[in-house]
């Protein structure tokens, strides 16, 4: 059955458009299997908003992972301060991946609120989680960074475009190189241009570092040997391009990243998708495949302002020659 064919919706907010997504486990694995994992309790948003959670049922494969089960819900309404607010979470609880990584409960949690008028939302990651995350039985201590982006940034800009954003990254990305024993896809994989002036993606992660697990650590990646590379909490915020609405749309318009000297007459605007994906573990050793553990993606598109009316003529007006 369609992910959308058991929501709830709900009044809608004028002008905002609705868009999440969550799941709470996938896998494919080459060896010493071969098997896919279709995303477990995938929902998804209606455009109108509504509520819609699935349960995923313990899952266990073989004796290469297994989850005792979790969930995933989203949420999209009206909020106090007449904007929209939407609410992407999945769930993991007791993960086991080749009796190396264990964790009680791995929580991804996305909420995001456009106020009037804005393309722009404020974030927070409130909620997100990892408890009792342990490698080989040993208890590793996670210094969580769940204030990377920060505020939302003045004048309705784009995370992507402001420099307190894109300062915090490029310091993560610093950190990270700056480790003894670097390995060369890691230096290759977070090498940071700081004369880029069109970034299309920027990755990072809400975890700033990790204390007490074997193998090499560098920020918020484990290097394990006879295991693979284990990336926690890693967030991704893309560009989107979207089509410009005709002039007489523009109040039901979706998001850009740039206001600045933009034209609304312009044939497309361009909007963002956050992406948190909390454990993904690309396994190299005694298994080979990929596991990817609690995804949400929250997308809501607000609205722009509405259009200003030429002097001397009020929004109501009709030209002369339509007139009695």
């Amino acid at each position: 059955m369609s992910a959308l064919a058991n929501q709830t919706p709900i009044i809608e907010v004028a002008g905002h458009t609705y868009n999440a997504d969550a799941f709470a486990f996938s896998a494919n694995f080459q060896a010493p299997i071969q098997k896919v994992i279709e995303e477990q309790a995938h929902v998804e948003l209606l455009p109108t908003g509504g509520y819609d959670y699935k349960l995923a049922e313990p899952k266990r494969i073989e004796g290469i992972v297994s989850h005792g089960g979790g969930y995933a819900q989203v949420a999209g309404h009206p909020n106090s301060n007449g904007g929209a607010t939407t609410l992407a979470t999945a769930v993991v609880v007791d993960l086991n991946i080749l009796d190396v990584l264990t964790a009680d409960r791995v929580v991804a949690q996305i909420t995001t609120e456009h106020a009037p008028n804005n393309l722009v939302p404020s974030v927070s990651f409130l909620g997100t989680r990892f408890e009792n995350l342990r490698i080989a039985g040993q208890q590793i201590e996670i210094e969580p960074y769940l204030d990377i982006l920060g505020a939302k940034p003045d004048n309705d800009e784009s995370y992507l475009n402001d420099s307190g954003v894109l300062s915090r990254i490029a310091q993560q990305y610093s950190r990270i190189r700056s480790m003894v024993g670097l390995p060369e896809w890691a230096s290759d994989q977070f090498n940071w241009d700081p004369a880029a002036t069109d970034r299309q993606q920027v990755k990072c992660s809400l975890v700033k570092s990790v204390s007490g697990a074997p193998g090499k650590s560098f920020g918020h990646v484990i290097d394990l040997p006879f295991f693979g590379r284990i990336f926690l909490a890693e967030l991704t915020v893309k560009r989107v391009v979207k089509p410009a609405p005709a002039k007489a749309e523009l109040v039901s318009a979706g998001p850009r990243l740039e206001t600045s000297g933009s034209d609304s007459s312009s044939s497309s605007s361009t909007g963002y998708q956050l992406t948190l994906t909390m454990v993904n573990a690309q396994l190299n050793g005694g298994a080979s495949g990929s596991v990817v553990v609690s995804q949400a993606d929250p997308d809501g598109q607000g609205q722009l302002p509405p259009p200003t009316p030429a002097p001397g003529k009020t929004p109501t007006e009709k030209p002369s020659s339509e007139r009695p």
